[in-house]
């Protein structure tokens, strides 16, 4: 049998991958495929941290096994790696040049797009040329808002307000916090995840956009109807870590998930 090789490509137009949280069932690829172009295919690698108990200074010690998963999926074919987790790119205290820089030098030595997801929200919103933000931190414990607020500071953002659901009281205390988590495996109810984000836009309404922290709050089905109540532009961590994907493999977004992916059509 003859084959004639060159008339043969792979079944999936683009290959994605996703490192993941440790100790998380994180549908990020599931999010992500319902965004992306049919005929993009995603796989994940979950960080194996030992002892694993989400402080800030255990994400510092992961830090070289997030880059041997970056490179295991650059290794399995992949054109773009997408890291999941916003806090990850302050926990050392890092500012966003030397996370810049970072995610330079890890994708030259993969060889392929590597994008972390707090520098992602910080791209995107230099993308739409927003200057005063309004943050909803989500689920985030003190030290983590403190943290990722610093960051987008440090880049440049006036944070006209913040606050976590604790300090917007959304949840009474870290404790019924914990309590979601553990009932919902950390994903945030739709009622939650839509009330953070409006409530925070309705203490400072004259923002540019409002920017959503956290893995744990899913808002890809939630961005097109919040941003038309709102009238305003909303940076959600996963949304802008898939935009930036999509935007590295040049593929544009399904239209209606929010006006920074949908700028991925042109």
């Amino acid at each position: 049998m003859n084959i004639d090789v060159s008339q043969l490509r792979s079944k999936y137009i683009a290959h994605v991958g996703f490192v993941t949280t440790p100790k998380y069932f994180d549908d990020a690829i599931q999010e992500f495929l319902k965004v992306a172009p049919q005929g993009v295919g995603a796989i994940q690698r979950v960080l194996s941290l030992d002892g694993y108990s989400w402080e800030l200074t255990e994400r510092v010690d992961g830090k070289p096994e997030m880059e041997r998963s970056a490179k295991a999926l650059a290794e399995s074919n992949c054109d773009v790696v997408m890291q999941v987790g916003t806090n990850w790119v302050h926990a050392a205290g890092t500012t966003h040049a030397e996370i810049e820089a970072e995610i330079e030098r890890i994708t030259s030595d993969i060889g392929i797009p590597f994008l972390m997801a707090g520098q992602c929200i910080v791209d995107g919103l230099r993308h739409i040329g927003a200057k005063r933000i309004a943050v909803a931190n989500s689920y985030y414990r003190n030290d983590w808002r403190d943290g990722i607020n610093r960051y987008l500071t440090e880049a440049g953002f006036d944070i006209v307000a913040s606050g976590s659901i604790m300090d917007q009281g959304i949840v009474a205390d870290l404790d019924e916090a914990l309590a979601i988590e553990a009932a919902t495996l950390w994903n945030y109810p739709d009622s939650i995840v839509r009330k953070a984000i409006i409530d925070m836009y309705t203490v400072a309404p004259d923002v540019d956009a409002v920017v959503q922290t956290g893995a744990g709050f899913r808002t890809i089905e939630l961005l097109g109807s919040i941003e038309d109540e709102i009238g305003t532009p909303v940076i959600a961590s996963d949304a802008a870590t898939f935009w930036g994907g999509l935007r590295a493999l040049g593929l544009p977004a399904t239209r209606g998930f929010g006006s920074l992916l949908d700028s991925t059509r042109g």
